[in-house]
């Protein structure tokens, strides 16, 4: 059933973490979460840590961190997520309402399969970023519930998918005990018996890797451009956009998007910390993903955003970025056809900029303030 499980000991207090299997985002957010809860629990934890796609990501970012505690991964596909056009970054209605009723056709045995190993492994807290099936399981095998998210899916489809296909869902989500909401959520009044709300925050940077990326990329005063739009756009018209002609401009690109260029770098397949990156860059170009934002909002990073106005969590995670921090809003088009050269450079900060120390702070505040919440669950429900 498990995968890496070590051996167990019994006074463990045992956590069942579920992160959402669309994208790579919750992922990055659940890690820095788990990382700080690890550093900060006064007690031993198992945590058996679910996910899909991300799992393999998840193993690598948070095994040297296990410390006193044990981990467990394990794998568990949870969400239909979005979908898209084929090479677009424009949603597929049709598409994800066919997706999303075969996924609920699944959901009560789903649900039921997850009481089931709840209940097998002792579970005394279960937490989800931001899968329904766990929390309904849950609620189920009578185990206290935790939601950690900017969203859920029952808002992500609002305006995607009829009312009346979303009733199950909701009811779902009305099943959480408690919830904390991130920067951005607007989400009805999750949590029936308590809930919070928080900031930004993301994976700390590692200075020294920072100041080697930079010496790499930054050689005879180039600006360093990290550029995370790639996954759902077609190769050839990537290859042709204008951005890549700019002059005195290292791009930082993800290692699955295929453009080559004298002066692109892809972020290496098997590196796994990819905020030192962003952290090493004079300019965030991404489309308006919770992870990324919240990194380059901690890390004093200007951003330059894909709007995607038809998803629902984009619009309040843009309304959630500081009125002060440097952001321009642009269409696929006016990307597409952008030249630096031509951009108004005074947005960005100086070359090298170390990050705001305030902006530091409240990235560290928001973790300290999420993992104190889940230390005074612990102490209601450890056994």
């Amino acid at each position: 059933m498990g995968r890496h499980r070590t051996e167990l000991h019994e006074d463990l207090t045992i956590i069942a973490y579920y992160v959402s299997d669309y994208g790579y985002g919750h992922a990055a957010r659940s890690i820095a979460v788990i990382r700080q809860l690890l550093a900060d629990s006064p007690v031993p934890l198992h945590l058996v840590i679910n996910c899909g796609k991300a799992l393999g990501f998840l193993y690598e970012s948070l095994q040297p961190f296990q410390g006193n505690h044990q981990l467990e991964f394990r794998t568990m596909c949870s969400d239909t997520g979005y979908v898209l056009q084929h090479d677009s970054i424009a949603a597929d209605i049709e598409g994800l309402r066919k997706q999303y009723r075969q996924d609920m056709s699944l959901f009560a045995e789903r649900v039921e399969q997850e009481g089931e190993f709840l209940l097998r492994i002792g579970a005394q807290l279960v937490i989800s970023d931001i899968s329904p099936i766990p929390i309904v399981a849950a609620a189920r095998a009578g185990i206290e519930s935790l939601g950690i998210s900017n969203f859920t899916w029952y808002t992500a489809y609002q305006d995607m998918l009829e009312p009346q296909e979303l009733n199950e869902l909701r009811a779902a989500y009305a099943q959480m005990d408690h919830f904390i909401g991130l920067a951005g959520c607007a989400e009805p009044a999750w949590g029936c018996k308590d809930r919070i709300h928080t900031g930004f925050f993301c994976r700390q940077p590692d200075a020294a890797e920072v100041r080697r990326i930079r010496h790499r990329l930054a050689r005879d005063g180039r600006r360093i451009v990290f550029f995370a739009l790639g996954m759902s756009i077609e190769v050839e018209e990537l290859q042709s956009l204008p951005i890549w002609d700019s002059e005195n401009v290292s791009f930082i690109v993800s290692s699955n998007m295929m453009v080559e260029r004298e002066h692109i770098y892809r972020i290496p397949p098997d590196y796994s910390e990819s905020q030192n990156y962003v952290a090493a860059a004079d300019l965030v170009i991404t489309k308006p993903g919770w992870g990324t934002i919240g990194e380059a909002v901690v890390l004093n990073k200007p951003l330059l955003l894909l709007n995607r106005s038809r998803f629902y969590e984009d619009r309040h995670t843009l309304d959630a970025i500081p009125v002060d921090h440097p952001m321009q809003l642009m269409s696929w088009e006016q990307i597409s056809q952008l030249d630096l050269n031509r951009l108004d450079l005074n947005v960005m900060h100086a070359a090298g900029a170390e990050p705001l120390p305030s902006s530091g702070r409240s990235g560290s505040r928001v973790l300290a303030d999420i993992t104190r919440y889940i230390s005074n669950l612990l102490q209601h429900v450890s056994v």
